[in-house]
């Protein structure tokens, strides 16, 4: 009995094994059949269990195909490569000024640093960048606190405390320098007439917009109600002065800076990387007397501050950038020169007319070697 039983199992297994086969290779000739007639597809390489030796006639029956039969194979259409005409005009049709020797010379540093596109962009739109800046700078601004009760001494304690705040929140110095624009700004137009009791909130709620302007991360209103304003000032107070503020600028809160005509100069003219920190803290100087602020505009100041810079740091070459600051700024060289004076009075000085403002000293230590430097 076992015998028998043994061989009926046998003859059992090898069956199923026979059927299993039978199973393998229908299942192989379905899968060579889906590969040929599959729209859209080429045969698939990994079917690794086909012959290779059936590979031929299956090769054959594709390329010796009847030429009427239009392909079952998907070709993809070939991207032609599309090409811009350098005669073509690519960028906004704005015109630069190609008259002056300022252009020439910025021509001859694009070829020199083709590779940075930043010098590209200045050398294209500078010029006009420049002029955008100088039409919002001929809004004069003179004798703002003429209105006002708000003392010449007021004002620059306030912009000294600007200095403390905005640095000490890590932010840009046009950050600083917009806030007070927005601050002159504001004493100018508005027809309110301001005691000095008001300047705390003003110079506060100044420096709360320009953050919103110019800050990745502007000082929230929570910080300035707290730490800046020790919660002397409410949220609401800083809330409405901000709407005055709008209203009375007539929500034109962009508008050209020191520090922004500045750094355009000095790019056109090749000279930022050299000259840019020490003619900014000059700047910063200037911000603090009034009467230099209220009499002059931007441009006139800007061009005083790049001169004693370069006096200061390019005596070989002073001649040649001077003319070039002048001829780029468009302002007249014997009262640029007599407020270049001015101005380089008032940095030698500083300490006498401003005896206890000491966070702009306190902030920029290397520009104050460099003026010390001036002085001798």
């Amino acid at each position: 009995m076992k015998d028998t039983t043994r061989r009926i199992f046998e003859k059992e297994n090898q069956a199923e094994v026979s059927n299993n086969i039978d199973k393998r290779t229908n299942q192989k000739s379905f899968t060579q059949l889906v590969s040929l007639t599959l729209l859209n597809r080429q045969p698939k390489i990994e079917f690794k269990s086909i012959d290779i030796k059936q590979q031929p006639q299956q090769q054959n029956y594709l390329t010796q195909r009847n030429p009427n039969v239009s392909s079952l194979h998907y070709r993809p259409e070939v991207k032609q490569k599309t090409t811009i005409s350098t005669t073509e005009q690519i960028f906004s049709p704005i015109t630069v000024r190609q008259t002056t020797s300022i252009s020439q010379c910025n021509q001859d540093y694009l070829n020199k640093e083709q590779k940075n596109p930043q010098n590209k962009l200045i050398y294209l739109y500078g010029d006009n960048i420049l002029i955008n800046y100088q039409k919002d700078d001929s809004i004069q601004k003179f004798e703002f606190l003429k209105k006002h009760t708000i003392s010449n001494n007021l004002r620059a304690k306030m912009v000294d405390w600007m200095v403390e705040v905005l640095t000490s929140y890590k932010c840009k110095d046009q950050t600083f320098f917009m806030a007070v624009r927005l601050m002159d700004t504001f004493l100018h137009l508005t027809t309110k007439q301001h005691v000095p009791q008001d300047l705390h909130l003003i110079g506060v709620t100044c420096m709360f917009i320009a953050s919103k302007f110019e800050e990745i991360y502007p000082v929230k209103l929570q910080i300035v109600h707290e730490k800046i304003a020790h919660k002397k000032l409410s949220k609401d107070e800083i809330r409405e002065k901000e709407c005055q503020i709008a209203q009375a600028l007539d929500f034109k809160f962009v508008g050209t800076t020191l520090s922004e005509i500045i750094s355009m100069t000095l790019q056109l003219i090749n000279q930022y990387q050299k000259m840019h920190q020490l003619v900014i803290y000059l700047a910063k100087i200037v911000l603090y007397d009034y009467e230099l602020i209220s009499q002059y505009n931007y441009s006139s100041l800007s061009a005083a501050c790049i001169i004693i810079g370069c006096n200061l740091l390019c005596q070989e070459s002073t001649d040649d950038i001077i003319s070039q600051t002048l001829q780029v700024l468009n302002v007249d060289k014997d009262e640029t020169i007599e407020l270049s004076n001015k101005v380089l009075n008032l940095a030698k000085n500083f300490d006498k007319l401003f005896p206890n403002l000491e966070n702009l000293k306190k902030f920029n230590k290397n520009q104050t070697l460099d003026i010390i430097k001036l002085q001798k």
